[in-house]
């Protein structure tokens, strides 16, 4: 007796192909000031404010770094003022710029200090995408008032108390960043001392 053995085997195979994964490394520059305000010895409050960098602050940085048709200036040294109301309620946008200070900005600078110019931003070498002031930037107040805000400048008339002049590029005055209290206006008096501390991070 003869086996008639019939075998049949199926397989199945499959490869699953995806595309590569997409890496994206999106340099966004933010920055936050600390503010402590202190009065006859003793910090009677901390402030923050995360700030927004303006358009013109972007073009800046992409000119200095990459624009090989004109040479653009680096400013080694960036100046801090405080924003005072003009709205009566500034409302700092990126469109803003250095040269719309106490104009289209819709706010102004405070100049009630005792200061006689903006106080230098010194901030030390950048460590793991961070660049800060590791003192504290002193603002001596000489009058009554409110304190909206703060913002950051750079270029040959920066450092003047209430300038806004626009300049002309590559040496133009440029308005880094600017920004409210997030906890509101900010009520100083004489011989108070904002001090303040910037970092910037991407």
């Amino acid at each position: 007796m003869g086996n008639d053995r019939l075998a049949i085997q199926d397989g199945a195979a499959c490869e699953i192909i995806r595309p590569a994964r997409k890496v994206f490394d999106m340099l966004r520059p933010r920055g936050a000031f600390r503010v402590a305000h202190w009065r006859a010895g003793e910090r009677i409050g901390v402030y923050h404010a995360p700030n927004l960098i303006t358009n013109e602050a972007k073009n800046r940085l992409f000119n200095t770094m990459f624009n090989a048709a004109a040479t653009y200036a680096r400013y080694e040294t960036w100046y801090l003022g405080l924003v005072d109301n003009a709205d009566p309620t500034p409302s700092p946008a990126v469109g803003d710029t250095y040269a719309q200070i106490n104009g289209s900005n819709v706010w102004d600078s405070w100049q009630s200090y005792d200061e006689s110019t903006r106080p230098a931003w010194t901030p030390g070498a950048a460590a793991s995408q961070v660049i800060t002031n590791a003192s504290p930037v002193v603002f001596t107040i000489s009058a009554s008032g409110a304190v909206y805000g703060l913002f950051l400048a750079g270029g040959p008339n920066a450092a003047t108390k209430g300038d806004n002049t626009a300049g002309s590029p590559p040496n133009e005055n440029i308005l880094w960043c600017v920004t409210g209290f997030a906890s509101g206006a900010v009520t100083v008096q004489d011989d108070d001392q904002l001090k303040v501390t910037y970092s910037v991070s991407a």
